[in-house]
């Protein structure tokens, strides 16, 4: 990080969203008639939930395109900005302000995911807004009756939820942190601020999705508003993490020092809350885990068919709980959408790039649907070459991929 100080300057301004006045009898200090006075809101379970959903519309762009995150690893060709990995100044992000300018490129020449400071910023930017949330709403608890304090701790639950997402994604990229849980009114109060240890942040973390977990209900009926298995998927997707820097160590983050005895126990623990998303909240995989099957590739054997789960009429309308936590997006025209189709379709589909496609290596993770051991790695070759689709362990010889175990990585829950 060049600067964090100036960072976090950037993002923490004087004053809060709502401005407080007096009503005096004089023209130069009279209520403003276009925003709402600070006394008159946070009142209700309605304005603690309008400003909810104004965090959600910072955060969202936060997320909105993790899968490019994939360019860090060896299975995921991006092509973005005009050309392909090979050239320096690809795989530039352009999809919102948080990711604008983000480089992704997985070479030591690049410094890998260079040019990140915009992120950082945008990062502590949501953490400002859901601490302003649950700020604001827990002033409100003592006030209210008991069934509105459920609905109002609910609430904080989600931007708790939220803000545990944010620093998981600021410890993974960064190590140790400056940590900030409460509504900064003043740049002083940041100027100074010094990196928190990882340790210390993953228990914070661990806090906020605990939280969590014991004030969401146990199924949302709102589309793109988290419950219980939210927080626990999320709970044990940390622990996960935790305990694979345990047992492998983080060479570049030397304030950590990896434990044996805490990978063992994380990586229990992580086991054991995945064991209850699966088993104990109903959750069914779209079509009940068996997508069908459609015709041939190339010379290939008959593939699984996923386009039902992406097509409006008969696509997946969650209800059977696949997708644990997701954001929504507007639709057309509504500037709110992401370009799916652009970064994942085919040529052949209205105005795509294949920004994104898998590598063939990704075949290489697939085990043998008959021995159950790997098969030989595919072999790039050149498409122009007379032998391609034919030569052995070709990686365009249709052939080469035969009895690979297609769902070997399909039906992971970590996918969040």
């Amino acid at each position: 990080m060049n600067n964090i100080k100036s960072k976090l300057l950037g993002v923490f301004l004087i004053g809060s969203l709502f401005i407080s006045v007096s009503c005096h009898d004089d023209l130069l200090n009279q209520l403003s008639t276009t925003e709402m006075p600070g006394v008159e809101f946070w009142e209700t379970e309605e304005d603690a939930t309008t400003a909810l959903m104004g965090a959600y519309a910072h955060v969202r762009g936060l997320f909105h395109k993790d899968y490019f995150f994939d360019g860090h690893g060896e299975y995921v060709r991006i092509y973005e900005s005009g050309g392909i990995l090979s050239n320096s100044l690809t795989n530039i992000t352009r999809g919102g302000a948080a990711y604008y300018g983000g480089c992704y490129f997985p070479d030591p020449m690049w410094n890998f995911g260079r040019t990140f400071d915009n992120y950082f910023k945008y990062c502590y930017g949501g953490i400002h807004r859901v601490n302003y949330v649950i700020d604001n709403v827990e002033r409100m608890l003592p006030n209210v009756t008991a069934e509105s304090k459920k609905n109002l701790e609910a609430i904080i639950g989600e931007a708790r939820l939220l803000r545990g997402m944010i620093y998981f994604r600021l410890i993974s990229m960064w190590g140790d942190v400056p940590y900030i849980e409460h509504i900064v009114q003043d740049n002083s109060e940041v100027v100074g601020l010094s990196r928190m240890p990882i340790a210390e942040i993953k228990d914070k973390i661990m806090g906020d999705f605990t939280y969590a977990f014991r004030k969401l209900p146990e199924k949302s009926e709102i589309p793109g508003r988290p419950a219980k298995p939210a927080a626990l998927a999320f709970r044990g997707k940390l622990q996960l993490y935790w305990a694979s820097w345990n047992k492998n160590g983080w060479p570049e983050l030397t304030t950590f020092t990896p434990d044996a005895e805490e990978a063992r126990t994380s990586f229990a623990a992580a086991a054991d809350d995945f064991y209850h998303v699966i088993n104990d909240y109903g959750l069914n995989l779209f079509r009940n885990g068996d997508p069908g099957s459609w015709g041939k590739m190339g010379d290939a054997e008959i593939l699984p068919n996923y386009y039902y789960l992406f097509i409006p009429s008969t696509g997946n309308s969650n209800d059977g709980g696949e997708m644990i936590f997701y954001f929504t997006h507007g639709g057309v025209g509504s500037g709110q959408g992401d370009p799916y189709v652009r970064d994942f379709g085919g040529r052949s589909q209205e105005n795509s790039q294949c920004c994104l496609t898998p590598s063939f290596r990704l075949a290489n993770r697939y085990q043998s649907t008959i021995t159950g051991d790997f098969l030989p790695e595919l072999e790039g070759v050149n498409p122009s070459e007379p032998d391609a689709r034919t030569r052995e362990n070709s990686a365009i010889n249709p052939a080469s991929y035969a009895d690979r175990d297609y769902p070997y990585e399909s039906d992971d829950v970590m996918g969040l």
